[in-house]
Protein backbone atom coordinates (compact mmCIF):
# COMPACT_ATOMS: atom_id res chain seq x y z
CA UNK A 1 0.00 0.00 0.00
CA UNK A 2 1.16 3.62 -0.90
CA UNK A 3 1.05 6.64 1.33
CA UNK A 4 0.00 5.03 4.72
CA UNK A 5 -0.29 7.31 8.02
CA UNK A 6 -0.14 5.91 11.27
CA UNK A 7 -2.42 7.39 13.72
CA UNK A 8 -2.68 5.20 16.65
CA UNK A 9 0.80 4.56 17.51
CA UNK A 10 3.91 7.09 18.77
CA UNK A 11 6.27 7.83 16.37
CA UNK A 12 9.23 5.91 17.93
CA UNK A 13 6.64 2.73 17.32
CA UNK A 14 5.87 3.30 13.59
CA UNK A 15 8.68 0.76 12.25
CA UNK A 16 7.32 -2.18 14.72
CA UNK A 17 5.41 -4.89 12.53
CA UNK A 18 2.60 -4.39 15.36
CA UNK A 19 3.12 -0.59 14.66
CA UNK A 20 2.18 -1.82 10.81
CA UNK A 21 -1.09 -3.26 11.08
CA UNK A 22 -2.72 0.07 12.33
CA UNK A 23 -1.60 1.90 9.90
CA UNK A 24 -4.23 3.76 7.93
CA UNK A 25 -4.32 4.33 4.08
CA UNK A 26 -4.33 7.85 2.63
CA UNK A 27 -7.82 7.72 1.60
CA UNK A 28 -9.06 6.53 5.38
CA UNK A 29 -6.72 9.04 6.99
CA UNK A 30 -8.61 11.59 5.16
CA UNK A 31 -11.80 10.89 5.59
CA UNK A 32 -12.47 9.38 8.83
CA UNK A 33 -10.28 12.51 10.43
CA UNK A 34 -13.05 14.58 9.83
CA UNK A 35 -15.52 12.75 12.17
CA UNK A 36 -12.96 13.23 15.13
CA UNK A 37 -15.60 15.82 16.52
CA UNK A 38 -18.39 13.86 15.20
CA UNK A 39 -21.67 12.74 15.76
CA UNK A 40 -23.16 16.64 16.24
CA UNK A 41 -26.78 17.53 16.83
CA UNK A 42 -27.97 20.54 18.47
CA UNK A 43 -31.36 22.49 19.37
CA UNK A 44 -34.52 21.05 18.23
CA UNK A 45 -34.50 18.03 15.28
CA UNK A 46 -35.18 18.41 12.56
CA UNK A 47 -33.74 22.11 12.66
CA UNK A 48 -36.12 24.91 11.36
CA UNK A 49 -34.04 25.29 8.08
CA UNK A 50 -34.26 21.48 7.12
CA UNK A 51 -37.74 21.61 7.79
CA UNK A 52 -38.28 25.26 5.83
CA UNK A 53 -35.50 23.66 2.85
CA UNK A 54 -37.91 20.55 2.76
CA UNK A 55 -40.94 22.41 2.43
CA UNK A 56 -39.46 24.41 -0.69
CA UNK A 57 -39.00 20.90 -2.45
CA UNK A 58 -42.09 19.83 -1.54
CA UNK A 59 -43.69 22.28 -3.18
CA UNK A 60 -42.20 21.28 -6.58
CA UNK A 61 -42.26 17.44 -6.33
CA UNK A 62 -44.79 14.63 -6.43
CA UNK A 63 -42.79 12.21 -4.38
CA UNK A 64 -40.30 11.45 -2.12
CA UNK A 65 -38.44 8.52 0.00
CA UNK A 66 -40.58 7.44 2.75
CA UNK A 67 -37.32 7.90 5.08
CA UNK A 68 -36.90 11.33 4.44
CA UNK A 69 -40.51 12.17 5.48
CA UNK A 70 -39.81 10.54 8.59
CA UNK A 71 -36.74 12.98 9.65
CA UNK A 72 -36.88 15.48 7.20
CA UNK A 73 -33.50 16.56 7.31
CA UNK A 74 -31.29 18.83 4.77
CA UNK A 75 -27.51 17.96 4.34
CA UNK A 76 -26.10 21.13 2.69
CA UNK A 77 -22.18 19.51 3.08
CA UNK A 78 -20.28 16.45 3.66
CA UNK A 79 -17.10 16.24 4.16
CA UNK A 80 -15.23 12.62 4.56
CA UNK A 81 -17.27 10.19 6.76
CA UNK A 82 -19.32 13.00 7.94
CA UNK A 83 -22.48 15.09 6.83
CA UNK A 84 -23.49 18.98 8.06
CA UNK A 85 -27.36 19.51 7.58
CA UNK A 86 -28.43 22.86 7.18
CA UNK A 87 -28.99 23.83 10.83
CA UNK A 88 -24.71 23.06 11.90
CA UNK A 89 -25.55 19.33 12.96
CA UNK A 90 -23.03 17.02 11.69
CA UNK A 91 -23.50 13.17 11.35
CA UNK A 92 -21.17 9.65 10.88
CA UNK A 93 -23.03 8.77 7.62
CA UNK A 94 -23.48 5.08 7.00
CA UNK A 95 -25.12 4.89 4.10
CA UNK A 96 -23.76 7.66 2.03
CA UNK A 97 -26.12 8.19 -0.43
CA UNK A 98 -27.12 4.14 -0.63
CA UNK A 99 -23.36 3.20 -1.19
CA UNK A 100 -22.78 6.06 -3.63
CA UNK A 101 -20.01 8.03 -2.13
CA UNK A 102 -18.30 5.49 -0.25
CA UNK A 103 -14.73 7.23 -0.89
CA UNK A 104 -15.78 9.85 1.20
CA UNK A 105 -17.57 13.21 0.10
CA UNK A 106 -16.03 15.78 -1.08
CA UNK A 107 -12.93 13.22 -2.01
CA UNK A 108 -10.66 15.51 -2.82
CA UNK A 109 -8.33 13.14 -5.18
CA UNK A 110 -11.97 12.68 -7.38
CA UNK A 111 -12.76 16.55 -7.48
CA UNK A 112 -9.36 16.91 -8.96
CA UNK A 113 -9.58 14.71 -11.49
CA UNK A 114 -13.38 15.32 -12.05
CA UNK A 115 -12.12 19.52 -12.66
CA UNK A 116 -9.07 18.65 -14.80
CA UNK A 117 -11.20 16.75 -17.47
CA UNK A 118 -14.17 19.64 -17.07
CA UNK A 119 -11.28 21.45 -18.35
CA UNK A 120 -10.47 19.22 -21.49
CA UNK A 121 -13.94 18.26 -22.23
CA UNK A 122 -17.32 17.60 -20.30
CA UNK A 123 -19.27 15.59 -22.44
CA UNK A 124 -19.82 13.85 -26.07
CA UNK A 125 -21.79 10.52 -26.58
CA UNK A 126 -20.01 7.57 -26.86
CA UNK A 127 -16.92 9.03 -29.10
CA UNK A 128 -13.53 7.30 -28.44
CA UNK A 129 -11.62 9.66 -25.73
CA UNK A 130 -8.69 9.07 -23.80
CA UNK A 131 -9.94 8.64 -20.50
CA UNK A 132 -12.78 6.14 -21.90
CA UNK A 133 -10.14 3.86 -22.89
CA UNK A 134 -8.36 3.77 -19.69
CA UNK A 135 -11.35 3.25 -17.55
CA UNK A 136 -12.13 0.82 -19.76
CA UNK A 137 -8.31 -1.02 -19.52
CA UNK A 138 -8.10 -0.08 -15.83
CA UNK A 139 -11.43 -1.88 -15.43
CA UNK A 140 -10.45 -5.04 -17.16
CA UNK A 141 -7.68 -5.55 -15.17
CA UNK A 142 -10.08 -6.33 -11.61
CA UNK A 143 -13.32 -7.30 -13.21
CA UNK A 144 -14.01 -11.24 -12.78
CA UNK A 145 -12.49 -14.05 -15.33
CA UNK A 146 -12.74 -12.79 -19.22
CA UNK A 147 -15.19 -10.48 -18.21
CA UNK A 148 -13.55 -7.69 -20.36
CA UNK A 149 -16.66 -6.20 -22.72
CA UNK A 150 -18.02 -3.05 -21.41
CA UNK A 151 -21.02 -0.55 -22.06
CA UNK A 152 -21.27 1.98 -19.91
CA UNK A 153 -24.72 3.78 -18.70
CA UNK A 154 -25.38 6.33 -15.99
CA UNK A 155 -27.95 4.58 -13.59
CA UNK A 156 -28.35 1.23 -12.07
CA UNK A 157 -31.49 0.44 -13.45
CA UNK A 158 -30.24 1.31 -16.82
CA UNK A 159 -27.07 -0.87 -16.40
CA UNK A 160 -29.67 -3.68 -15.28
CA UNK A 161 -32.00 -3.46 -18.91
CA UNK A 162 -28.47 -3.41 -20.07
CA UNK A 163 -27.67 -6.72 -18.67
CA UNK A 164 -30.80 -8.13 -19.39
CA UNK A 165 -30.46 -7.10 -23.30
CA UNK A 166 -27.00 -8.71 -23.14
CA UNK A 167 -28.91 -12.23 -22.05
CA UNK A 168 -31.53 -11.61 -25.03
CA UNK A 169 -28.84 -11.39 -27.65
CA UNK A 170 -26.46 -14.32 -26.34
CA UNK A 171 -29.22 -17.03 -25.68
CA UNK A 172 -31.92 -15.66 -27.71
CA UNK A 173 -34.38 -16.38 -25.26
CA UNK A 174 -36.40 -13.39 -23.05
CA UNK A 175 -37.44 -15.37 -19.69
CA UNK A 176 -35.35 -14.43 -16.18
CA UNK A 177 -35.52 -15.70 -13.28
CA UNK A 178 -34.26 -13.74 -9.87
CA UNK A 179 -34.83 -14.26 -6.25
CA UNK A 180 -37.29 -12.87 -3.57
CA UNK A 181 -36.12 -9.72 -1.73
CA UNK A 182 -33.74 -8.66 -4.40
CA UNK A 183 -34.25 -5.11 -6.05
CA UNK A 184 -32.49 -4.17 -9.49
CA UNK A 185 -34.18 -0.96 -10.83
CA UNK A 186 -37.58 0.69 -11.49
CA UNK A 187 -37.88 0.18 -15.19
CA UNK A 188 -40.33 -2.20 -16.77
CA UNK A 189 -37.78 -4.62 -17.10
CA UNK A 190 -35.93 -4.08 -13.89
CA UNK A 191 -38.82 -4.05 -12.00
CA UNK A 192 -39.75 -7.67 -13.17
CA UNK A 193 -37.15 -8.93 -11.36
CA UNK A 194 -37.45 -6.72 -7.98
CA UNK A 195 -39.52 -6.31 -5.19
CA UNK A 196 -42.51 -4.53 -6.72
CA UNK A 197 -45.30 -2.66 -5.12
CA UNK A 198 -48.82 -1.46 -6.09
CA UNK A 199 -47.77 1.32 -7.57
CA UNK A 200 -44.85 -0.44 -10.65
CA UNK A 201 -47.96 -2.54 -11.30
CA UNK A 202 -48.00 -6.43 -12.34
CA UNK A 203 -44.91 -8.57 -12.73
CA UNK A 204 -44.70 -8.74 -16.61
CA UNK A 205 -44.61 -12.26 -18.23
CA UNK A 206 -41.39 -14.26 -18.35
CA UNK A 207 -40.07 -13.36 -15.21
CA UNK A 208 -39.91 -16.09 -12.36
CA UNK A 209 -39.49 -15.12 -8.95
CA UNK A 210 -38.22 -17.68 -5.98
CA UNK A 211 -36.98 -17.88 -3.14
CA UNK A 212 -33.02 -17.69 -2.63
CA UNK A 213 -31.16 -19.12 0.80
CA UNK A 214 -31.70 -16.85 3.06
CA UNK A 215 -31.41 -19.36 6.59
CA UNK A 216 -32.40 -16.90 9.05
CA UNK A 217 -35.64 -17.18 7.66
CA UNK A 218 -35.84 -19.91 5.44
CA UNK A 219 -39.08 -19.80 3.08
CA UNK A 220 -39.33 -23.54 3.53
CA UNK A 221 -38.97 -23.68 6.90
CA UNK A 222 -35.89 -25.73 6.93
CA UNK A 223 -32.79 -26.09 8.93
CA UNK A 224 -29.33 -25.81 6.89
CA UNK A 225 -27.71 -28.51 8.44
CA UNK A 226 -30.03 -31.04 6.38
CA UNK A 227 -32.24 -29.10 3.91
CA UNK A 228 -29.37 -29.59 1.04
CA UNK A 229 -29.84 -25.65 -0.54
CA UNK A 230 -33.52 -26.99 -0.84
CA UNK A 231 -33.67 -23.50 -2.70
CA UNK A 232 -31.63 -24.49 -5.25
CA UNK A 233 -33.59 -27.71 -6.27
CA UNK A 234 -37.14 -25.61 -5.87
CA UNK A 235 -35.60 -22.67 -8.06
CA UNK A 236 -34.38 -25.91 -10.77
CA UNK A 237 -37.75 -27.10 -10.61
CA UNK A 238 -39.41 -23.65 -10.70
CA UNK A 239 -38.04 -22.67 -13.72
CA UNK A 240 -38.74 -26.43 -15.79
CA UNK A 241 -42.22 -25.67 -14.48
CA UNK A 242 -42.75 -22.06 -15.55
CA UNK A 243 -40.39 -21.32 -18.59
CA UNK A 244 -41.07 -21.75 -22.38
CA UNK A 245 -37.79 -22.60 -23.44
CA UNK A 246 -36.91 -19.17 -23.72
CA UNK A 247 -34.59 -19.06 -20.51
CA UNK A 248 -32.20 -15.96 -21.20
CA UNK A 249 -30.88 -15.11 -17.67
CA UNK A 250 -30.33 -15.55 -13.55
CA UNK A 251 -30.37 -12.31 -11.97
CA UNK A 252 -28.97 -12.75 -8.54
CA UNK A 253 -27.10 -10.20 -5.85
CA UNK A 254 -24.34 -12.16 -4.56
CA UNK A 255 -25.19 -10.68 -1.21
CA UNK A 256 -28.19 -8.90 -1.06
CA UNK A 257 -28.98 -4.83 -0.26
CA UNK A 258 -32.68 -4.23 -0.46
CA UNK A 259 -33.15 -6.53 2.11
CA UNK A 260 -30.29 -6.16 4.37
CA UNK A 261 -27.29 -7.48 3.85
CA UNK A 262 -28.30 -11.43 3.79
CA UNK A 263 -25.30 -13.79 2.99
CA UNK A 264 -25.54 -16.86 1.36
CA UNK A 265 -24.45 -20.34 2.44
CA UNK A 266 -21.54 -21.73 1.04
CA UNK A 267 -22.66 -23.74 -2.56
CA UNK A 268 -25.27 -21.38 -3.20
CA UNK A 269 -23.66 -19.24 -5.84
CA UNK A 270 -22.31 -21.86 -7.10
CA UNK A 271 -24.99 -23.81 -7.40
CA UNK A 272 -26.09 -20.58 -9.49
CA UNK A 273 -23.63 -21.47 -11.90
CA UNK A 274 -24.38 -24.58 -12.11
CA UNK A 275 -28.42 -24.27 -13.01
CA UNK A 276 -27.08 -21.90 -15.49
CA UNK A 277 -25.16 -24.08 -17.67
CA UNK A 278 -27.51 -26.63 -17.39
CA UNK A 279 -30.34 -24.45 -18.38
CA UNK A 280 -28.21 -22.50 -21.02
CA UNK A 281 -29.24 -19.21 -19.46
CA UNK A 282 -26.64 -16.64 -18.78
CA UNK A 283 -25.64 -16.08 -15.00
CA UNK A 284 -25.84 -12.53 -14.34
CA UNK A 285 -24.52 -10.81 -10.96
CA UNK A 286 -26.06 -7.30 -9.80
CA UNK A 287 -22.74 -6.38 -8.14
CA UNK A 288 -23.42 -2.65 -7.49
CA UNK A 289 -23.79 -3.15 -3.70
CA UNK A 290 -21.39 -5.67 -3.44
CA UNK A 291 -18.74 -5.36 -6.59
CA UNK A 292 -15.38 -2.75 -6.11
CA UNK A 293 -14.10 -4.54 -2.81
CA UNK A 294 -17.34 -3.71 -0.45
CA UNK A 295 -17.51 -7.10 0.82
CA UNK A 296 -13.82 -7.29 1.60
CA UNK A 297 -13.41 -9.21 -1.72
CA UNK A 298 -13.09 -7.15 -5.19
CA UNK A 299 -16.22 -8.30 -6.40
CA UNK A 300 -19.04 -10.48 -4.53
CA UNK A 301 -19.01 -14.04 -6.45
CA UNK A 302 -15.13 -13.82 -5.17
CA UNK A 303 -16.40 -15.34 -2.03
CA UNK A 304 -16.95 -18.69 -3.89
CA UNK A 305 -14.73 -18.52 -6.83
CA UNK A 306 -17.86 -18.02 -9.26
CA UNK A 307 -17.14 -16.36 -12.40
CA UNK A 308 -20.42 -15.06 -13.87
CA UNK A 309 -21.15 -14.64 -17.63
CA UNK A 310 -22.41 -10.67 -17.07
CA UNK A 311 -22.01 -8.06 -14.16
CA UNK A 312 -23.06 -4.89 -13.65
CA UNK A 313 -21.75 -2.29 -11.22
CA UNK A 314 -21.46 1.13 -10.35
CA UNK A 315 -22.41 2.86 -6.57
CA UNK A 316 -19.58 4.41 -5.93
CA UNK A 317 -17.68 3.53 -8.84
CA UNK A 318 -17.86 7.65 -9.43
CA UNK A 319 -17.98 8.63 -6.00
CA UNK A 320 -21.42 10.53 -6.24
CA UNK A 321 -21.15 11.06 -9.91
CA UNK A 322 -23.57 8.83 -11.70
CA UNK A 323 -21.60 6.09 -14.21
CA UNK A 324 -22.38 2.57 -14.39
CA UNK A 325 -20.93 -0.31 -16.06
CA UNK A 326 -21.95 -3.60 -17.91
CA UNK A 327 -19.08 -6.21 -18.16
CA UNK A 328 -19.46 -9.69 -20.27
CA UNK A 329 -17.58 -11.69 -21.84
CA UNK A 330 -15.34 -11.88 -24.40
CA UNK A 331 -16.91 -14.34 -26.33
CA UNK A 332 -19.69 -12.48 -27.22
CA UNK A 333 -18.20 -9.92 -28.95
CA UNK A 334 -19.99 -10.97 -32.59
CA UNK A 335 -23.19 -11.67 -31.08
CA UNK A 336 -23.29 -8.58 -29.60
CA UNK A 337 -21.85 -6.17 -31.75
CA UNK A 338 -25.28 -5.48 -33.63
CA UNK A 339 -26.72 -4.40 -30.36
CA UNK A 340 -25.05 -0.91 -30.64
CA UNK A 341 -25.53 -0.39 -26.75
CA UNK A 342 -25.35 3.37 -25.82
CA UNK A 343 -26.41 5.90 -23.24
CA UNK A 344 -26.38 9.52 -23.55
CA UNK A 345 -24.67 10.28 -20.35
CA UNK A 346 -23.25 6.98 -20.10
CA UNK A 347 -19.28 6.96 -20.42
CA UNK A 348 -18.86 10.76 -21.00
CA UNK A 349 -15.58 12.10 -20.08
CA UNK A 350 -16.46 13.44 -16.72
CA UNK A 351 -17.99 10.31 -15.58
CA UNK A 352 -14.85 8.40 -16.79
CA UNK A 353 -12.81 10.69 -14.69
CA UNK A 354 -14.61 10.12 -11.68
CA UNK A 355 -14.34 6.50 -12.02
CA UNK A 356 -10.90 6.14 -13.23
CA UNK A 357 -10.00 8.37 -9.77
CA UNK A 358 -12.26 6.01 -7.63
CA UNK A 359 -10.62 3.37 -9.14
CA UNK A 360 -7.10 4.15 -8.97
CA UNK A 361 -7.53 4.83 -4.74
CA UNK A 362 -9.20 1.74 -4.66
CA UNK A 363 -6.29 0.03 -5.69
CA UNK A 364 -3.78 2.41 -4.30
CA UNK A 365 -4.93 1.84 -0.99
CA UNK A 366 -5.77 -1.78 -1.43
CA UNK A 367 -9.50 -0.51 0.30
CA UNK A 368 -10.83 -4.09 -0.65
CA UNK A 369 -8.76 -5.60 2.46
CA UNK A 370 -9.57 -2.86 4.48
CA UNK A 371 -13.29 -3.52 4.54
CA UNK A 372 -12.58 -7.17 5.05
CA UNK A 373 -10.72 -6.34 8.30
CA UNK A 374 -13.09 -3.03 9.58
CA UNK A 375 -16.12 -5.57 8.63
CA UNK A 376 -14.53 -8.50 10.41
CA UNK A 377 -14.98 -6.43 13.75
CA UNK A 378 -17.92 -4.06 12.65
CA UNK A 379 -20.02 -7.73 11.91
CA UNK A 380 -18.48 -9.23 15.24
CA UNK A 381 -19.88 -5.83 17.52
CA UNK A 382 -23.15 -6.05 15.95
CA UNK A 383 -23.32 -9.62 16.37
CA UNK A 384 -23.49 -8.97 20.06
CA UNK A 385 -25.77 -5.97 19.78
CA UNK A 386 -27.82 -8.53 18.60
CA UNK A 387 -27.70 -10.71 21.77
CA UNK A 388 -28.07 -8.04 24.16
CA UNK A 389 -30.93 -6.45 22.85
CA UNK A 390 -34.27 -8.26 22.12
CA UNK A 391 -35.47 -6.03 19.36
CA UNK A 392 -32.45 -6.82 17.04
CA UNK A 393 -33.15 -10.38 15.09
CA UNK A 394 -29.89 -10.38 13.69
CA UNK A 395 -26.72 -8.64 12.60
CA UNK A 396 -25.26 -9.47 8.96
CA UNK A 397 -23.21 -9.05 6.22
CA UNK A 398 -19.92 -9.58 5.29
CA UNK A 399 -17.22 -6.66 4.85
CA UNK A 400 -18.38 -3.21 5.01
CA UNK A 401 -21.70 -4.42 3.39
CA UNK A 402 -24.18 -4.80 6.84
CA UNK A 403 -27.16 -4.60 7.80
CA UNK A 404 -29.59 -5.70 11.46
CA UNK A 405 -33.12 -6.99 11.10
CA UNK A 406 -35.29 -5.68 13.94
CA UNK A 407 -37.78 -7.73 15.35
CA UNK A 408 -41.03 -7.37 17.70
CA UNK A 409 -39.08 -8.17 21.28
CA UNK A 410 -42.49 -9.93 22.03
CA UNK A 411 -43.58 -11.83 19.26
CA UNK A 412 -40.50 -11.49 17.46
CA UNK A 413 -41.85 -11.00 14.00
CA UNK A 414 -39.93 -8.99 11.52
CA UNK A 415 -41.12 -5.28 12.15
CA UNK A 416 -40.98 -2.21 10.04
CA UNK A 417 -42.23 -0.16 12.68
CA UNK A 418 -39.14 -0.90 15.07
CA UNK A 419 -36.68 -0.05 12.42
CA UNK A 420 -38.55 3.10 11.75
CA UNK A 421 -37.98 4.03 15.70
CA UNK A 422 -34.63 2.97 15.80
CA UNK A 423 -34.05 5.08 12.46
CA UNK A 424 -35.18 8.14 13.96
CA UNK A 425 -33.45 7.59 17.23
CA UNK A 426 -30.06 7.09 15.97
CA UNK A 427 -30.67 9.93 13.24
CA UNK A 428 -31.33 12.50 16.83
CA UNK A 429 -27.83 11.18 17.67
CA UNK A 430 -26.53 11.80 14.47
CA UNK A 431 -25.89 8.71 13.43
CA UNK A 432 -27.20 7.68 9.54
CA UNK A 433 -28.46 4.48 8.25
CA UNK A 434 -31.01 3.53 5.41
CA UNK A 435 -34.29 1.74 6.73
CA UNK A 436 -36.09 -0.73 4.31
CA UNK A 437 -38.85 -3.29 5.78
CA UNK A 438 -37.66 -4.71 8.88
CA UNK A 439 -33.98 -4.08 8.15
CA UNK A 440 -31.84 -1.15 8.92
CA UNK A 441 -28.58 -1.04 6.34
CA UNK A 442 -25.62 -0.15 8.22
CA UNK A 443 -22.73 0.27 5.36
CA UNK A 444 -19.62 2.82 6.66
CA UNK A 445 -17.81 3.80 3.55
CA UNK A 446 -14.98 2.09 2.34
CA UNK A 447 -13.07 4.98 3.84
CA UNK A 448 -14.31 4.78 7.34
CA UNK A 449 -11.74 3.92 9.92
CA UNK A 450 -12.39 0.80 12.24
CA UNK A 451 -12.11 3.24 14.86
CA UNK A 452 -14.81 5.86 13.74
CA UNK A 453 -16.96 2.54 12.32
CA UNK A 454 -16.86 1.05 16.01
CA UNK A 455 -17.64 4.54 17.66
CA UNK A 456 -20.51 5.18 15.01
CA UNK A 457 -22.11 1.74 16.02
CA UNK A 458 -21.88 1.84 19.42
CA UNK A 459 -23.80 5.08 19.18
CA UNK A 460 -26.55 3.27 17.24
CA UNK A 461 -26.71 0.62 20.21
CA UNK A 462 -27.44 3.44 22.36
CA UNK A 463 -30.42 4.00 19.86
CA UNK A 464 -31.38 0.34 19.92
CA UNK A 465 -31.57 0.40 23.43
CA UNK A 466 -33.73 3.34 23.73
CA UNK A 467 -35.78 1.33 21.46
CA UNK A 468 -35.54 -1.45 23.13
CA UNK A 469 -36.45 0.32 26.91
CA UNK A 470 -39.65 1.53 25.06
CA UNK A 471 -41.09 -1.40 24.06
CA UNK A 472 -40.48 -4.15 26.73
Amino acid sequence: MADMIDLAAPEDSVRSPAAQVRRLPRSVEWASACAERAPRVRGPFPGPRSLALRARCLAGEFGSYPWVDRVPVAFETGQGVTLTDADDNVYIDLTHGHLGAALGHANPEVIEAVHRQLGRLSHVRNQPSGIRAELQETLAGITPGDLNLMAFYSSGTEAAEGAMRVARAVTGGHEFVSFYGDYHGRTTGAIGTSIGSRMTGPRPGGFISVPNAYCHRCEFGLQPSSCGLHCLDFAERAIHMNSHGALAGIVAEPITNASGARVFPDGYLRGLRDIADRTGALLIFDEHATGLGRTGRMWGGDHEGVVPDVIYFGKYLGNGYPVTVVATREAYREVLAPERQGSTHGGQPLACAAALASVQILLRDNLAEHARLTGDKCLAYMQGVAGRHAIVGIGQGRGLQLGYEFVDPKTGVPSSEVVDAVYKAAMARGIVTSPVGPTLRVSPMMVTSEAVALKALRILEEAIAEVGSRLA
